[in-house]
C-alpha cells in the first residue's frame, strides 16, 4: 500500500505542476490578453507551431503596417497575420503570413479583427493546452487528486499516528 501511496503522491504533484502552468499560461488574461495556440506556420519563424501567442483588443488608429493582428476566418477559427496594407478608407486591412509567398486572398474588415498580437510567445505550450483540454485527460487528473487524497486520509503516515497517540497520552 505504501508504494501504491507514494505512486499517487508523485501523480498528484505532476498535476498540481500542471495546474499551475496551465495559470501561468492564462494568466496575462488579467492584463486583457487573451492566448491563442499557433496550428499553422504561416508566421514562421516569427510565431512557431505549437506555441501559445496572445492578442489585446485594440483600435483601428492602433493598427499599423507590419503589426500582426488577430482576426476571425470564418465561423471559429482565427488567423494571426502581418498587416502589409491598411485601407482608411473601407476600414480593411490587407495580411499576410510571415512564411507565405503571397498576401491573404480577401482583405480582412476591422470588424474581423479580434486583436493585436503582442510579442509574447511560449514556445510548445500550445501542444500542453491542447492536451489539457481532453475531457479524459481532465477526468485523470482529477482522478489522481481525489485517489492520492483518499490515500491519505485512509493511510495517515505512521509519524501521524505517533503524534496522535503521543497526544491521546498526554490528555489522559
Amino acid at each position: 500500500m505504501k508504494i501504491l501511496k507514494n505512486l499517487f503522491n508523485i501523480l498528484s504533484w505532476i498535476v498540481y505542476i500542471a495546474i499551475f502552468c496551465y495559470i501561468l499560461i492564462v494568466a496575462p488574461m488579467v492584463a486583457g490578453y487573451k492566448p491563442v495556440v499557433v496550428l499553422s506556420g504561416s508566421m514562421e519563424p516569427t510565431y512557431h507551431v505549437g506555441s501559445v501567442i496572445y492578442y489585446k483588443s485594440t483600435s483601428f488608429a492602433d493598427i499599423q503596417e507590419g503589426d500582426a493582428v488577430t482576426f476571425k476566418a470564418g465561423d471559429h477559427a482565427l488567423v494571426t497575420h502581418r498587416v502589409v496594407k491598411r485601407n482608411d478608407l473601407s476600414a480593411t486591412f490587407v495580411t499576410k503570413g510571415d512564411a507565405n509567398s503571397t498576401e491573404d486572398a480577401n482583405p480582412v474588415e476591422f470588424s474581423d479583427i479580434v486583436g493585436k498580437a503582442s510579442k509574447l510567445t511560449i514556445p510548445y505550450a500550445g501542444y500542453f493546452i491542447s492536451l489539457g483540454k481532453n475531457i479524459p485527460v481532465i477526468v485523470v487528473m482529477a482522478a489522481i487528486i481525489v485517489i492520492s487524497v483518499l490515500l491519505d486520509s485512509l493511510f495517515p503516515k505512521k509519524k501521524r499516528e505517533k503524534e496522535r497517540a503521543e497526544v491521546n497520552e498526554e490528555k489522559q
